[in-house]
């Protein structure tokens, strides 16, 4: 049996809530009035005899029974008196004994003439066992019962710390179900997976938190991707019902997203879970950053992303939903009598949901008691306007007055990354720093990390557990800090090269090129930092200690003529030379191949042996068709035609492609999606000659046999190929035109009626 306490609900959702239960148990519409200061109905309803019948709701959590009890003998009685009803029903959110339903049947009497019209929570727990569809009309409630929390809290959650986990069971109670909820459910229905779309602090993410958690209610079992595809694809399990989750799938850093294939790994596994009705996916992105993506990346353009995508834009809340969220977050926030207050002086809290900026990430700021401790009462409303009126400055005040310099430059170290780092990276980079600007002496460095995440996690930070490993990953706890510190330094040179300096990952690189390619930092600034990195970390001899890094560095220059120019052209070339025959250039086949060519291109003194020796070296670590593209080109550069040593390389290289290609061609069919039209039975042959020609392309440049690309492609299933497609293919002609915004067709002054009725306070 549940056994809720009814505190994710606000006072209006519980006086709903109490109205549908009555309505049940009584077999009659209840109806609902605007509560008015004085009047004391939050419904009625007539009984056979036609006598009226008043409820009034309580929900006093926050208060307790004797505050209630004296509540009820000073002033709603003599409300019940005016009202004068036949009946009179009673209930509260709180736990009620027996000696507290007599005193309240003493306080009302006569119009309570048993105690059954007196119901606390556990007379109302008892009527949601008993009408189960009044809990799933209230979903706030629903997914917050034991047994939807029980599953979220022992299923093996993949991928999904703790405290991410606890999250999405916080927030609920400061959800508001809009139109944008069902419509994304709808979605989801239809085609299985959403990408839900929209600006910084609309509430993506808080959608895509509670879309999870309703398909976790319905039993489905939860799989949060934090990293990559590797962990979901592990745990797919054809027929079982599973909800897989990736919040901001492309990043801040689409790049990194695009060159990692990331791109690609997302699109297939969005097939595979389209053809299977048993699983669900959900993903989250900026709506700047999937248009980058989208141009950047041919497959999110060619895999038509858009018929999954669903996109919230302010327009998509009424002012009935602002309303809604600001009442919300108020209630909920732990704000002062006080502060309230000035929200309801001449209606300020219209003025707030009428706002050109509102957002719910801000009225989350505006109302959180932490953000606005060292602001007065009587300041409190200029803040808030001033917050709505400049939202890029939102952090302003608590980077410049609640944080010190330490823990600014942490936040800062974190920004430029680009993604989560890993604590020990952070620390690294923290110490780095503080070191450089001579802000401590290195017996003190230790002391000062601790201390400065002592401060920042919970409130500008936060500390995960990577799914991948067990170290810690740190994050931003809000991402729009990340849009706040780009302002302020993006054109400020000196202080961004100190920051990419002091991080040693190749996400920071990622990060400084994307700044780059979408104009958030100048062209001059971009390559005087490369300048400065490339020339730094070479002179330290760093390519041994963080490769990746070094790697990524050496190919943004070299392959760059524009940068590499206004660096120290030829210092750099003939230092990379002579580190390129010792340099471990595992997973980054595509850059040191760029780079060796680029090295020969500019005549450095570098022997094609070294070329020829890393070749045959890292064919057989080659993972895709373009690695061993790469590795062809760089090995057609360095070909004396006849030699005998380029002629067995040659063959080295047809060995490693030809068995590649053995394992994984299904799946490099299934990526290229050259068989995305194939259904019916008489394509056949022509199928079979699209996979033939794809294979023979890709491995005509090692000289393999017609006999060798015949026994690959017959490796292919092609009946499972068409069956799939014919499965997709279901849902290509759906329409999916998205609702207009909610009371589209209400007036302005019922509308303004009904936000000043949601206001309303007893």
């Amino acid at each position: 049996m549940q056994n809720y306490n009814f505190d994710n609900l606000n006072d209006k959702e519980f006086e709903v809530l109490v109205n549908d239960l009555i309505s049940s148990q009584e077999s009659v519409q209840v109806d609902r009035f605007k509560p008015g200061k004085d009047a004391g109905v939050d419904g009625r309803f007539f009984s056979a005899q036609d006598q009226e019948v008043i409820i009034q709701s309580k929900h006093w959590l926050k208060s307790g029974t004797t505050a209630l009890l004296k509540r009820l003998s000073t002033d709603e009685v003599h409300k019940v008196r005016l009202i004068n009803p036949k009946r009179y029903i009673f209930a509260t959110s709180l736990p009620l004994s027996r000696a507290d339903k007599i005193k309240i049947k003493d306080i009302f009497s006569p119009y309570i003439t048993s105690e059954n019209d007196i119901l606390g929570k556990e007379n109302l727990n008892d009527f949601l066992a008993k009408y189960p569809e009044v809990e799933k009309k209230h979903y706030k409630l629903w997914l917050s019962s034991s047994n939807v929390l029980t599953s979220m809290l022992s299923s093996a959650l993949t991928g999904r710390s703790e405290a991410k986990r606890d999250q999405i069971i916080d927030a609920t109670k400061m959800y508001v179900v809009t139109h944008n909820h069902s419509s994304a459910i709808e979605k989801l229905e239809d085609l299985h997976s959403v990408v839900i779309t929209g600006e910084g602090g609309i509430g993506k993410t808080t959608l895509a938190d509670q879309l999870a958690h309703h398909y976790v209610g319905m039993g489905y079992e939860l799989c949060v991707i934090e990293d990559d595809l590797s962990e979901a694809e592990a745990i797919l399990t054809k027929g079982k019902e599973q909800v897989f989750y990736f919040d901001d799938f492309l990043g801040r850093n689409y790049l990194m997203a695009i060159e990692g294939r990331t791109d690609s790994r997302v699109l297939n596994f969005m097939d595979r879970i389209e053809r299977d009705g048993s699983k669900r996916f959900i993903l989250t992105s900026r709506s700047t950053v999937l248009k980058q993506g989208k141009f950047h990346s041919d497959l999110l353009g060619i895999k038509k992303v858009d018929k999954k995508e669903y996109e919230i834009t302010i327009s998509s809340l009424s002012l009935l939903d602002r309303a809604r969220i600001l009442y919300n977050h108020i209630w909920n926030s732990g704000l002062s009598n006080e502060h309230i207050e000035q929200l309801y002086i001449d209606r300020r809290y219209a003025k707030i949901t009428q706002h050109g900026n509102f957002n719910p990430r801000l009225i989350s700021f505006i109302t959180d008691p932490d953000r606005i401790r060292d602001v007065s009462i009587d300041e409190y409303w200029e803040y808030v306007i001033d917050k709505l009126d400049n939202p890029e400055d939102v952090w302003s005040h608590v980077f410049d007055k609640q944080i010190d310099e330490l823990t600014r430059m942490s936040v800062c170290l974190v920004v430029y990354n680009g993604t989560p780092i890993a604590e020990h990276e952070l620390r690294s980079a923290f110490n780095e720093r503080v070191l450089q600007d001579g802000l401590a002496i290195a017996s003190n460095v230790v002391f000062q990390f601790d201390s400065m995440m002592k401060m920042a996690v919970g409130s500008l930070l936060q500390r995960t557990i990577s799914s991948m490993s067990s170290e810690s990953q740190i994050a931003l706890f809000n991402p729009s800090v990340a849009d706040f510190v780009l302002r302020r330094h993006n054109h400020d040179c000196a202080t961004l090269t100190a920051f990419f300096f002091s991080l040693n990952t190749e996400s920071s690189l990622l990060n400084l090129k994307s700044l780059k390619e979408s104009s958030q930092l100048s062209k001059e600034s971009y390559h005087s930092i490369l300048d400065m990195l490339c020339l730094e970390k070479i002179n330290q001899k760093f390519s041994k200690e963080h490769p990746k890094y070094f790697t990524r560095l050496l190919q943004m220059v070299l392959t760059n003529r524009e940068a590499y120019e206004l660096c120290s052209g030829s210092d750099i070339i003939e230092k990379v030379a002579g580190i390129l025959p010792v340099h471990d250039f595992s997973n980054q086949i595509e850059f040191a191949c760029d780079i060796f060519k680029v090295v020969l291109a500019f005549g450095a003194p570098i022997h094609k042996k070294s070329a020829r020796e890393f070749i045959k070296a890292y064919a057989p670590k080659a993972s895709s068709p373009d690695q061993f593209r790469q590795l062809s080109i760089l090995q057609n550069t360095l070909s004396d035609e006849g030699a005998e040593e380029d002629t067995q390389l040659l063959s080295v290289l047809r060995d490693e492609a030809t068995s590649y290609w053995k394992d994984d061609v299904a799946d490099l069919v299934a990526y290229e999606d050259i068989l995305e039209d194939y259904l019916h039975d008489d394509e056949d042959g022509d199928a079979y000659d699209t996979v033939w020609n794809f294979v023979e392309e890709n491995l005509e440049p090692f000289g393999v046999t017609a006999e060798t690309i015949t026994e690959i492609v017959e490796a292919v299933d092609f009946e499972y190929i068409k069956d799939g497609n014919r499965e997709a293919r279901m849902y290509e002609d759906h329409d999916h035109t998205e609702p207009s915004s909610a009371n589209s067709e209400a007036s302005e002054d019922d509308i303004d009626a009904q936000v000043d009725d949601l206001f309303e306070r007893d």
